[in-house]
């Protein structure tokens, strides 16, 4: 599928699950406040610690998890390209002063280099294709610093959500394909830069609370750290 139809499918299609900027919309799933409400704590508690972090949050949706990293992070950038997902976040989130909301697709998202400590991403990546996620993950390793973290969680194999959608655009990748996918980029510095960065695995586990609510096994995240891969060498 081309990548410009594929944008415009993927758009078209939250654009349907966006008008009212709800839980249940975001998730797709009937039982959304109950595993929101399980979930939160159990993926905040894999982050590393957020105190002094300036943060980027992509996919942020309504905010459910903005909110919270707001609350421990020196400053939280919230990305998603819903405008009434951006609009409900802020509304709920902005008084907190510490945040900015932008909505942007995430194909099209520029930031200057070695601009984030962390970048975290919940149920974003799945929406991409192969090629666009390449081309993400190489712009997520210019924006961390040195040593920086990437937090992402998707649905893999196959859909968890009980609400029924007319399309379905979602790639369910399984964890191995992510891994390749991932660490196949490698970022260099621009000049005078000597570092050739890549990901490397930190943490990979299976989300406890849809295992728990749903027997679900497929709700899987990451963490990985932007590490040095090797030295560039330059010719005298």
């Amino acid at each position: 599928m081309e990548e410009g139809v594929a944008r415009r499918e993927m758009t078209e299609f939250w654009q349907e699950h966006s008008r009212e900027a709800t839980v249940e919309e975001m998730m797709l799933d009937s039982s959304a406040q109950l595993l929101s409400k399980n979930e939160l704590p159990e993926i905040l508690s894999l982050l590393p610690n957020l105190g002094g972090l300036t943060m980027l949050e992509l996919g942020a949706g309504i905010g459910r998890y903005t909110g919270h990293l707001v609350k421990k992070a020196r400053h939280v950038t919230a990305v998603d390209f819903m405008q009434t997902f951006v609009d409900k976040n802020r509304q709920d989130n902005g008084h907190h002063g510490n945040a900015e909301f932008i909505q942007s697709d995430v194909t099209r998202l520029a930031f200057p280099l070695h601009s984030f400590d962390l970048i975290f991403s919940n149920w974003l990546l799945m929406y991409l294709t192969d090629e666009e996620l390449l081309s993400l993950t190489e712009r997520m390793l210019s924006w961390l610093r040195p040593g920086g973290y990437l937090f992402f969680r998707e649905s893999c194999f196959h859909k968890s959500g009980d609400i029924k959608v007319a399309s379905n655009h979602t790639n369910y990748r399984t964890p191995a394909v992510y891994n390749d996918l991932m660490m196949s980029v490698v970022w260099e510095e621009p000049e005078p830069g000597r570092w050739v960065y890549r990901f490397d695995v930190t943490l990979t586990k299976a989300v406890e609370t849809y295992i728990k609510l749903k027997n679900n096994h497929n709700q899987i995240c990451w963490l990985m750290q932007k590490v040095v891969k090797d030295e560039k060498t330059f010719v005298q």
